[in-house]
């Protein structure tokens, strides 16, 4: 069963820049793993851990929006929140669900195309610094990671909740 995506939009702000949005390559959770050679083994064990890599999601617009440039070099501890909003079509039934990415960072990263008369010139940024995220579809969230407090849930199970419980947090 497939879900082909129909449409896509992007939330900053408060504001839709769907339509200047030509491209989002969205960030996804990975598990990080750390390579081990037992004593006496002959090959490298690869252990995962209860750690996330990297998230830094894309977006490339064909515009140069003031408002977006705006939130560039802000001072530190001011974040955004990117919501990437996808319309996920099932090729079985037809049933439409949304799918939906939330990012809190920082835009950073600009990339400015080659200017052209008469032609867009498109800016692209990084988001950096992910404070937050979490992935739902259809209202159900697969993923949310949380930076402060430490937060990890996949599949509905709060994967550091006994060590945060530990903590006292």
């Amino acid at each position: 069963m497939r879900h082909i995506l129909r449409g896509y939009t992007l939330w900053a702000g408060g504001v839709d820049y769907g339509y200047e949005t030509e491209e989002l390559e969205c960030a996804l959770p990975d598990e990080h793993y750390v390579e081990h050679t037992y004593g006496g083994a002959v090959m490298t064990a690869q252990v995962p851990m209860i750690k996330i890599g990297l998230l830094e999601p894309k977006i490339k617009l064909a515009s140069h929006n003031p408002t977006l440039a705006g939130m560039l070099l802000r001072p530190a501890g001011v974040v955004d929140t990117f919501t990437f909003r996808g319309a996920l079509v099932d090729e079985m039934d037809g049933a439409t669900k949304p799918s939906v990415l939330i990012y809190e960072g920082r835009l950073a990263q600009p990339d400015a195309e080659t200017w052209a008369r008469e032609d867009k010139a498109g800016l692209g940024y990084t988001i950096k610094g992910l404070r937050y995220f979490r992935w739902e579809i259809g209202g159900e969230t697969l993923h949310e990671i949380g930076l402060m407090p430490a937060k990890l849930v996949v599949g509905g199970i709060d994967r550091l909740a006994d060590i945060n419980a530990a903590l006292g947090r």
